[in-house]
């Protein structure tokens, strides 16, 4: 189907339900598309599948959707000027029903490969009528579709209500039939009468063939009788033949039979040549060919679904004429430029004098280079619109992670949902909140100073270098355990994990970042690394409206920072780097493997007299062998981001 339809049904859910249901229905219906061209051809099980999403969260039965989506396309297209066409089709409904071909068969040049549906008309009254409509879709839910479109069309050109029912729907092999009775006010209609004319107009035969150029006329076996004298010089004579071995019907979609035809003589028809016309089949290999028993040349290389002139096609009425017991096509060729005219080996001269139909051929070659122009060039603007957006949802993804890494998941789609349709800087969230264990891992970076370099400025740069891939180190590592880097310097950070939701396994995993800074200091870089841990209640909040960054406060980041104060301390024979309070290790899983020595007490900040000193530990560091992790259970596996967690005893 053509995006023109998806495009009219997406414009209704977002105007009727909002820009979110529709984001919710895409998703539902596993939609790709962002936006739909109205010239691109897309897969037919789309419209199902959006169906059955709006049934899921809009509350609405199927069968009301489906007459809304087609209600509403009639004022959608309207945009594109196809209104215009719809209002001159007919001076009345019935009018406009007999032409419902007709307006398929005009947006044949917009839509090349489109395969419209085919209706008729039968057993009309002044009340209303009986209308067929069949259809190479199988989507029992474009019956809907159809009868609300039907209901807009009455309602917006013709001021009536239409009341639309079905009377019968059936499916023969590739092919949906539906009967529709339509109610409505047909006084328009009015019975056929015969009016009786004494007088008699001769006409000669050669007279009746040069105003009908592609007539045919056959019987009720279906025997051709006679055919005009163009359609003569491309079919050879064809006469004795019957009409279904010679043409097929390809509009309306019924059999191609007499009494099937003697009813729907109101109808447009469309027949095509089964064979290639003359000249087409001269280049075929003649092991593709064979000769009938009238001597005529048949082909069976070629399919109509080929056609670019090596078919011809025919339009036109059926009319029963009485006096010869025999239906008459009166049609003309269906050409659509220069090319398909040549090709079909017909001239202009060929054609009718009385009609239009010179003109149009004329006219269609200079209109169709400059449709193929504008067509071509539409296309251009929604491939870029395309592109355009898929960058866009491209960059919206990446600042989506992007937040992620500077944020907790739960803070992040906070200011995310702040600033979903906003334009420049970010609008953060003024609140300030408590977070009641959050666990701070306060670090600094010294460099060693073995002057293996010479001069100031070299050392500098070696420096930089040691700094520059230490920090590497740190992101990666801080990012895998869970936490969120607050403030950093050349020669220090401070970063946190628990906030806003505390979880059983941030302390573990602080000792574990914390070791394995350590010894990538020491085997990396040559740096020596200090770390400082502690856990108690913290106040944090987002600061920051252009680069958003987490902001904490409190005694307990006070605490952290004057850990890193206290004297260093040997510990079998390496400077021990890594302190940690009492509050953490108290938090630590029971069957953690890590080794402790009692550190020195530190008074508190502020503390008044006779207040207990804060216990200490130390951490201590192997550097000679790998370590075990425990498995950090917490945000990062909530938050579904690059934050990975590790496994159960995965070596550091």
């Amino acid at each position: 189907m053509y995006g023109i339809l998806l495009e009219s049904i997406v414009t209704f859910i977002k105007k009727t339900y909002g820009e979110e249901k529709w984001e919710l229905v895409r998703k539902t219906a596993r939609v790709d598309q962002e936006n739909f061209s109205a010239h691109q051809v897309y897969a037919e099980t789309l419209i199902p599948r959006i169906v059955d999403a709006c049934h899921a969260h809009l509350g609405q039965p199927k069968e009301d959707i489906l007459i809304s989506f087609g209600k509403t396309y009639v004022e959608f297209i309207s945009h594109y000027g196809y209104d215009k066409i719809l209002k001159v089709v007919g001076r009345n409904f019935r009018d406009f029903l007999n032409g419902l071909d007709n307006i398929h068969e005009y947006l044949r040049f917009s839509y090349p490969k489109l395969k419209p549906p085919s209706f008729f008309c039968e057993q009309e009254s002044r009340t209303g009528l009986i209308l067929h409509y069949r259809s190479r879709r199988r989507y029992d839910g474009y019956t809907q579709y159809v009868m609300g479109l039907l209901k807009a069309v009455g309602r917006a050109f013709y001021k009536q209500d239409i009341m639309v029912s079905i009377l019968k729907q059936e499916t023969t092999g590739n092919m949906v039939h539906v009967t529709f009775q339509l109610n409505f006010d047909n006084s328009a209609y009015q019975a056929k009468t015969v009016t009786e004319n004494p007088t008699n107009l001769p006409l000669r035969m050669d007279v009746f063939y040069d105003l009908f150029p592609f007539h045919i006329l056959f019987d009720r076996e279906m025997i051709i009788r006679s055919i005009g004298k163009s359609l003569r010089a491309t079919v050879d004579d064809i006469t004795g033949y019957d009409a279904t071995q010679v043409f097929s019907l390809k509009k309306p979609l019924i059999d191609f039979s007499w009494d099937a035809i003697a009813g729907r003589t109101n109808t447009m028809f469309e027949l095509a040549t089964i064979d290639p016309i003359r000249g087409k089949e001269d280049g075929d290999d003649e092991a593709y060919t064979w000769t009938d028993d009238k001597g005529k040349k048949r082909s069976s290389v070629v399919t109509q679904d080929e056609d670019n002139g090596t078919f011809l096609r025919l339009k036109g009425q059926m009319l029963f004429v009485k006096e010869w017991e025999s239906m008459l096509f009166l049609g003309t060729a269906v050409l659509q430029d220069l090319d398909v005219l040549s090709q079909t080996g017909l001239y202009l001269n060929d054609l009718s004098m009385h009609d239009n139909s010179r003109d149009l051929v004329l006219a269609g070659a200079q209109q169709g280079v400059e449709m193929k122009l504008i067509l071509k060039q539409e296309q251009t603007r929604t491939k870029s619109l395309d592109d355009a957006l898929r960058k866009l949802e491209n960059e919206r993804h990446r600042s989506k992670e992007l937040m992620y890494k500077l944020l907790p998941k739960p803070i992040a789609d906070l200011v995310l949902a702040k600033n979903e349709n906003r334009i420049g800087d970010l609008l953060i969230p003024d609140t300030v909140e408590l977070a009641p264990l959050a666990t701070i891992l306060v670090c600094t970076l010294q460099h060693s100073g073995d002057g293996k370099t010479d001069g100031a400025e070299n050392s500098t740069m070696e420096n930089l270098r040691r700094t520059v891939a230490m920090q590497k180190h740190i992101d990666l590592a801080i990012e895998r355990f869970g936490f969120y880097k607050i403030e950093t310097t050349q020669e220090s950070f401070l970063a946190v994990s628990g906030i806003p939701v505390p979880n059983e396994a941030t302390e573990d995993n602080a000792c574990f970042l914390a070791k394995k800074l350590a010894r990538s200091a020491h085997s990396i870089t040559g740096m020596r690394f200090e770390a400082a841990i502690h856990t108690g209640p913290t106040v944090y909040s987002v600061v920051g409206c252009r680069f958003p960054r987490l902001c904490i406060l409190g005694p307990t980041v006070q605490t952290a920072q004057d850990l890193l104060k206290l004297p260093k301390i040997q510990l079998d024979g390496e400077l021990c780097s890594i302190l940690l309070t009492e509050s953490t290790k108290s938090r630590l899983a029971r069957d953690h493997t890590h080794k402790f020595q009692a550190g020195p007490s530190v008074p508190l900040r502020g503390s008044q007299n006779g207040q207990e000193p804060l216990k200490t530990f130390l951490l201590q560091v192997s550097y000679g062998r790998p370590q075990t992790l425990r498995h950090f259970m917490g945000q990062s596996e909530e938050r579904k981001d690059t934050r990975a967690s590790p496994s159960v005893h995965e070596p550091v």
